[in-house]
């Protein structure tokens, strides 16, 4: 299986290039960010820990340009080959 990745910012663990390749014929979009937080040199937690929601504060995730708070299954909803993981680093406010 084949996912792509678009983002703002240089995705840490993406040394490939903009897709990341699976053996497993079947990934949940939370295997698939638990994976791409392993590769990573330094981790990186897309997912509050302890818990089963992405971080709002930090990252906005999209499948294929679809929020994660539009996905039916969260973050056990299927991702299919050849579909777009998009992650975008949440700019702070402030000034």
């Amino acid at each position: 299986m084949r996912v792509y990745v678009k983002s703002n910012f240089v995705v840490p663990g993406l040394d490939s290039g903009e897709c990341l390749d699976f053996d497993q014929k079947q990934l949940t979009i939370g295997e698939f960010l638990k994976e791409l937080a392993e590769r990573a040199p330094t981790r990186v937690e897309y997912v509050r820990p302890e818990t089963e929601i992405i971080n709002p504060d930090e990252w906005e995730i999209r499948i294929n340009d679809i929020p994660s708070p539009q996905w039916k299954g969260g973050l056990k909803t299927p991702l299919s080959d050849g579909d777009t993981v998009t992650i975008i680093i949440v700019p702070l406010g402030g000034g």
